[in-house]
């Protein structure tokens, strides 16, 4: 069943980056989270055993899956065409203290020529 959500973003500093409303379901294996970001991109966060998978639609349309020292090579369609990608991850973890959840991810991002260092981290409130 689907439950009401507050996903924040985190920055290294602490503070909160952006705060999106949207919805968790939790499964045995653990949840989905899915959310629309501020420019109009439908974002589906699934984690399971040390795993996520990143999946936003809008433009562009990728799917990502972050697995600890796990490289995925993966496509993001833009209307211009496609671009290759790969992801290194080196952090993949979902913390639950009470009823928050923190997801950490910590990866490289390689695009064409170009690579970036990404930390993500959300802060997850399911709302009663």
């Amino acid at each position: 069943m689907k439950t009401s959500a507050k996903i924040s973003i985190i920055e290294k500093s602490g503070d909160i980056s952006a705060i999106f409303s949207g919805t968790i379901e939790f499964k045995p294996e653990g949840y989905y989270l899915e959310y629309e970001d501020g420019d109009g991109i439908n974002c589906i966060i699934g984690y399971s055993k040390g795993a996520v998978t990143i999946t936003k639609t809008g433009e562009p349309n990728y799917t990502l899956v972050l697995e600890e020292e796990c490289p995925h090579l993966f496509s993001i369609s833009t209307p211009f065409g496609d671009i290759n990608a790969s992801a290194y991850p080196t952090k993949v973890n979902s913390r639950k203290n009470k009823d928050v959840i923190t997801l950490t991810l910590v990866y490289d991002l390689a695009i064409g020529s170009e690579k970036l260092h990404q930390e993500l981290k959300l802060k997850i409130e399911p709302q009663e």
